[in-house]
């Protein structure tokens, strides 16, 4: 067989720059004259979403029936990358039975702010948890022999105008925070896939962003696969492709080939990025990929249980007073909510999955066999129901528990919108309230894909986080009521009290096409800890219904440099009368007088399984990675000059064991000239201090007027100064959202900003040719002739 080198030599120009540019929405180009095969693409992140028929990005046309995992943010609260790992195997044997060959995820962007629409499909704050959890699930995947396509690189954290945001990132932010997680997957892990995001990073699109996709993906990390653009990401096909893109998706009918093919002899496309870019879209679509040979129902009914094994592992008990949990048999139980009966157990948009089977919270106490009186109490349109809320309220003076279902409505979060606030629908508090008032034994179970602000939080008594559950969430909601399963998992991310003690809260979507990271590496935990910030719930929490211990720490060195580790020991005892699993996390610390330092950071963790009475000794391993600082003049990882913290805890108990070390290394620039703030995160940070630490200018907002109109422009901007616009608009709305019944659903906001707020240039390479290059230019300048007509007037 030939080697792909020898196969690019035979190709023509023509047929190279055509393998770089998908065959349909979800394919890449085959060149059957030269046995050189396509491959297919399809969704996944928490399960996989086939689509056989006509293909989207959205999550509304018919997909292949396939298992329905909990999504992202609940995975993480596993902390177990192993169990991650099973899952991951389970959807790459779902996809090879399907004859997929690369799965698009995991997502492992950083949570920035909770209002982030898509927070749901990303793991955590912390970029080492987000990294190991991901590296688990692209192993897993690929051990089934389907690719992992990593997403989305990077510094994609908000999902208002994402396809114009510009990410403006300091070095340190840019390298410790926002790209740490995909070192981490890519170094450990090798994905073959990585997905370049929409927006900018420091004012370069991600697509053609040569120091992203090259300099730092490629020679600093060692990646060896494919970058294929976020669907409708591709900026400027010479520039992607000399900046380290591989792969336009999906298929924009070839609309930028000719631009390519005339680079290419102009000698402005270089000739090795070429061969490079088609010789990567090459190795994978040749890659010989195991045939399934299963019967496909038993592996779904496998992988609902594995689905239902993760949900019980994820949920987070996050109160228990006076240990009302697990309830006991005899309890006269009333359970409360229409998210009880209609249970929410996955996201929006382009990650929803079609599962075989799913059970709601009601349907799990019934398959328990747990006896309980039920009340809607709320309506999920937010409106005040007097009626139901006085029903409710009347029962729970007659019942001895409590359980209120409480969360976000799917319309609330998805792909393609950030959330405009954090906090729960109105009547659901007010409900909460009235609930804690007549009755003292209120449980509340949480279902939302995010954070969200928990007023009544002191005056209930039990408070599990179910996230985003899987599909037989209420199968594992049962369990965990009832001690079956004793709980396990442990936040991923920080629960604020208000949004406004959020560091980027008020900066966050104020504008969102200069998007200032002004808290630079101050981003949850690493915020809260140094600001002194109380928050509701932190990082790293999660209680148990047995109880445990930690205690002699243990270091077998107590100084560090270039190529040594140390061993971190530690003793941990289930001190309680049940089974449980606890999670020993090891932060490294640093001293609070250094500038753009958190006063600790994640660097290893390991969940242990004890029985009841058992101990056990857990050993972690810190590399010198572990201690390293990234210096942005020498484009490097360097062990500094410092003096460093090792500091353990459990994730149910507060309290922490702390060892020092002597880390010997280069000695450390000073940091006189940065402003404050960044040295002591007291209040949020401001623009000013962003510009005097960057020396970037951030572009205030604009609203541009006819005669600056841009195929970058989208359809809400060019249809504010023309009727015709409006119209055309109008027309393709409608043609888009068809299907959608309706029109307050998350799917139809999501469709209302993919049309309005999308570039028309991107819409095009989306239309499937129905919205041609040509036509795009014709449209730009129809809106721009209010100012051609203005010019000629005068």
């Amino acid at each position: 067989m030939q080697s792909v080198d020898d196969q690019l030599k035979q190709l023509s120009p023509e047929e190279l720059i055509k393998l770089t540019s998908g065959a349909n929405f979800w394919e890449s180009v085959a060149l059957p004259d030269h046995q050189i095969p396509s491959f297919r693409m399809s969704d996944g992140p928490n399960g996989l979403r086939y689509q056989a028929g006509e293909g989207d990005a959205l999550g509304i046309n018919d997909s292949a029936i396939s298992t329905c995992f909990p999504t992202a943010s609940a995975v993480a609260c596993t902390w177990d990358p192993d169990l991650v790992a099973q899952m991951g195997h389970a959807i790459g044997l779902e996809a090879r039975s399907l004859k997929v060959d690369m799965v698009l995820g995991p997502g492992i962007n950083i949570k920035r702010n909770p209002l982030c629409g898509r927070n749901f499909e990303y793991f955590s704050e912390d970029p080492y948890l987000a990294g190991m959890i991901g590296a688990g699930w692209i192993k897993g995947l690929q051990s089934e022999g389907a690719a992992a396509c990593l997403k989305h690189f990077a510094g994609n954290n908000q999902e208002t105008d994402r396809l114009l945001s510009n990410s403006m990132i300091d070095p340190t932010a840019l390298h410790e925070l926002y790209l740490e997680a995909f070192r981490i997957a890519v170094e450990s892990a090798q994905p073959e896939g990585v997905m370049c995001s929409y927006n900018q990073v420091n004012g370069t699109y991600s697509s053609d962003n040569a120091y992203l996709l090259s300099k730092v993906l490629r020679q600093q990390w060692g990646f060896k696969g494919a970058v294929v653009t976020d669907w409708g990401a591709l900026n400027d096909k010479v520039a992607s492709l000399n900046a380290g893109g591989d792969l336009e998706m999906p298929s924009s009918h070839n609309m930028f080939d000719p631009q390519a093919l005339e680079a290419l002899n102009a000698g402005r496309l270089k000739r090795p990025a070429l061969d490079r870019a088609a010789g990567n879209v090459v190795r994978i679509a040749e890659k010989q990929r195991p045939e399934f040979t299963g019967d496909r129902k038993d592996l779904l009914t496998k992988n609902g249980q594995l689905a239902q094994k993760i949900a019980e592992n994820a949920a987070v008990l996050l109160k228990n007073d006076d240990h009302i949990l697990p309830i006991d048999p005899s309890t006269k139980l009333l359970v409360i909510g229409q998210m009880a009966a209609e249970t929410r157990y996955q996201g929006a948009g382009s990650s929803h999955i079609n599962p075989p089977s799913q059970t709601s919270i009601l349907q799990g106490l019934t398959n328990a066999g747990i006896a309980y009186d039920y009340a809607q109490g709320y309506q999920f349109t937010g409106e005040n129901n007097r009626e139901l809320a006085t029903a409710a309220t009347d029962a729970a003076k007659n019942t001895q528990t409590v359980v209120v279902v409480a969360g976000l409505p799917e319309s609330a979060e998805s792909e393609g919108f950030d959330r405009p606030n954090m906090k729960l629908p109105n009547n659901q508090n007010e409900l909460i309230e009235q609930l804690a008032a007549v009755n003292p034994n209120v449980i509340v179970l949480l279902v939302a894909g995010a954070p969200v602000e928990l007023p009544w939080r002191t005056k209930v008594k039990g408070l599990i986080n179910l996230y985003l559950g899987g599909q037989f969430v209420g199968n594992a909601a049962a369990n965990l009521l009832s001690g079956k399963v004793n709980p396990s998992g442990k936040l991923a991310e920080s629960y604020p009290i208000t949004y406004q003690d959020v560091p980027s809260a008020e900066l966050y979507d104020h504008n969102p096409r200069s998007a200032a990271y002004a808290e630079s590496v101050y981003v949850g935990y690493r915020y809260y800890e140094k600001a002194n910030q109380p928050v509701a719930f932190p990082f790293g929490f999660g209680l148990s219904y047995t109880s445990f211990e930690m205690s002699r720490l243990q270091l077998n060195q107590h100084q560090i440099e270039a190529g040594q580790s140390i061993n971190v020991t530690v003793d941990v005892a289930n001190t309680g009368s049940r089974d449980g699993a606890e999670v020993v996390e090891v932060y490294v610390g640093n001293s609070s007088d250094r500038a753009l330092k958190p006063l600790k950071e994640l660097k290893a963790f390991q969940k242990v399984f004890l029985k009841a009475g058992e101990q056990q000794t857990v050993t972690v391993t810190l590399p010198a990675q572990a201690f390293s600082e990234w210096d942005e003049q020498q484009q490097a990882w360097q062990l500094p000059a410092v003096s460093k913290t090792i500091i353990v805890k459990i994730g149910s108990r507060l309290e922490e064991l702390t060892a020092p070390v002597e880390v010997i290394g280069q000695a450390i620039t000073p940091t006189d000239s940065i402003p404050s703030w960044y040295t002591h995160p007291v209040g949020k940070p401001t623009i000013a201090d962003f510009t005097e630490l960057t020396g970037m200018t951030v572009a205030p907002p604009a609203t541009p007027q006819p005669g600056q109109y841009t195929p970058l422009n989208t359809p809400r901007e060019l249809s504010t100064h023309s009727a015709i616009i409006r119209k055309i608009v109008s027309v393709l709305k409608a043609n888009m959202t068809k299907g959608i019944s309706d029109p307050n659903s998350s799917e139809a906001k999501f469709m209302d900003a993919i049309v309005m707020d999308t570039p028309l240039i991107r819409l095009a390479q989306q239309s499937s040719g129905k919205l041609s290059l040509s036509l795009v230019h014709k449209l730009v300048a129809l809106a721009n002739r209010h100012y051609i007509q203005a010019i000629f007037k005068n």
